[in-house]
């Protein structure tokens, strides 16, 4: 416990600042983590009422996770190449198999 104390006592004395690119990685994998793990809770639900708002959440994540991600690769943190058309047909079409198989 002693230890503890000290460690508390350390922190509060010597804060950590972290930068707006620190901030928003972290904020960013958060809202990843938050997403995987509700993804998996809204499919085992089966009352219906409490799918529909864990799934409400579950988009106003993605589309938070995004204005983060926009924000991060407008100041040049989180760069990205542009996909190509082919290999976005190659994805559509990799996903609607896998779907089609179920």
């Amino acid at each position: 416990m002693q230890n503890n104390q000290v460690w508390q006592n350390t922190q509060a004395a010597n804060p950590v600042q972290l930068s707006d690119q620190e901030l928003a990685y972290d904020l960013l994998f958060q809202e990843k983590a938050l997403m995987n793990n509700l993804s998996s809770e809204v499919v085992e639900l089966s009352h219906m009422g409490l799918r529909t708002v864990l799934n409400d959440c579950f988009m106003q994540i993605g589309q938070d996770q995004l204005k983060i991600f926009e924000c991060m690769n407008a100041q040049g943190w989180y760069q990205t190449k542009p996909a190509q058309p082919q290999d976005v047909q190659s994805a559509k079409q990799k996903f609607q198999q896998m779907r089609n198989t179920l």
